[in-house]
């Protein structure tokens, strides 16, 4: 038995930042090209069952139209697939999905707990769906028929009593859980899985993100990448000696051509604003944008002469401390005795 487990696609989630208009388009369509790679990877897999964990998509944001398109991949896939909703696209009354007709090969949990049994397979599948942002369900007092593999689809989060947490007893009755929410993949347990995100969605989602791969007859689990690109926050240290084309340059080697960049500006310079400017007009990347944390310092040309301020600032340490607190009077110093 083969299994892919994939979670919080969210079709249709703008980023909400300042992104111009031709990158948010680019960014919408990931999330379809990576569902349509995944459908094409299950078939070429052979795999038998396809487990969405809820937050496939964003409610408020996605149409019929959309809804055409999602279940014209769904149907294209080989496996059968089940899909629990999450908060995100919670099973209230005017969810798109109850409004036509779905492929064969889909099963949709309700907002109650119920199980769809594959006798083929002696497996059942276990789920529920949200039916409104915030959710939960009592499940400490359910007992499953231990002479079928049982396999949990739930969209939850394990520390926050608003989504659905889950008793640890109960989660021990399956031989896999698969969970969503969480965006970055992780092991809760020997059978307890967050496959995180499809693909990655904002600068809070570093790193790959994909789907997790069951193979049973194998006894494997296994991580897939899905990303074509990543967000990356990424720190840079400036000094005061360094040249806009040596800043330039540094961070230029750091950057890949599809990825997204957050990039924070630290250390010290008299140049802040200029070489923010300089960076925006020159740095070639898919998207970047700069958190510019750099502290203004006085331009070297400026010197303190008089001998008793010297003493002074001779008086401290090279301990860290007060070496920072030694320039942080220095340049106090500098900006009352030239009145800048």
């Amino acid at each position: 038995m083969k299994i892919i487990h994939a979670s919080d696609l969210h079709l249709k989630k703008f980023y909400r930042g300042r992104l111009p208009l031709d990158v948010t388009n680019k960014l919408l369509e990931d999330t379809w090209s990576a569902l349509k790679d995944l459908a094409d990877f299950s078939n070429e897999v052979e795999a038998d069952i396809f487990l969405i964990a809820g937050d496939l998509f964003e409610r408020e944001f996605f149409n019929l139209k959309d809804l055409k398109r999602l279940l014209d991949i769904i149907q294209g896939i080989k496996a059968k697939v089940f899909l629990v909703f999450g908060n995100h696209d919670y099973l209230s009354k005017d969810n798109l999905f109850l409004k036509v007709s779905l492929p064969e090969n889909l099963y949709i949990f309700k907002n109650e707990l119920d199980f769809y049994e594959l006798s083929d397979l002696k497996t059942r599948i276990y789920g529920i769906s949200y039916d409104n942002f915030s959710f939960k369900k009592d499940f400490s007092q359910v007992k499953l028929d231990k002479s079928f593999i049982n396999i949990g689809l739930f969209h939850s989060d394990l520390k926050d009593k608003r989504y659905m947490p889950l008793d640890e007893n109960f989660m021990r009755e399956f031989n896999y859980l698969a969970l969503g929410h969480i965006h970055k993949r992780g092991k809760v347990s020997n059978n307890a899985y967050y496959s995180g995100s499809l693909i990655p969605l904002s600068f809070k989602d570093e790193g790959e993100r994909g789907i997790i791969f069951l193979d049973d007859e194998k006894k494997t689990i296994e991580f897939k990448n899905f990303s074509k690109r990543e967000f990356v926050n990424l720190d840079v240290k400036i000094d005061s000696h360094m040249t806009f084309s040596e800043i330039l340059n540094n961070i230029q080697d750091k950057i890949k051509e599809d990825n997204l960049y957050r990039i924070s500006l630290r250390g010290k310079s008299p140049h802040k604003i200029e070489i923010e400017r300089f960076l925006k007009e020159n740095l070639l990347a898919f998207y970047f944008e700069i958190n510019n944390e750099l502290i203004q310092t006085l331009e070297d040309d400026f010197e303190i002469k008089d001998k008793y301020i010297l003493d002074l600032l001779a008086s401290f340490s090279n301990d860290e401390k007060e070496r920072d607190a030694r320039e942080l009077c220095k340049d106090y110093i500098l900006e009352q005795y030239y009145d800048i």
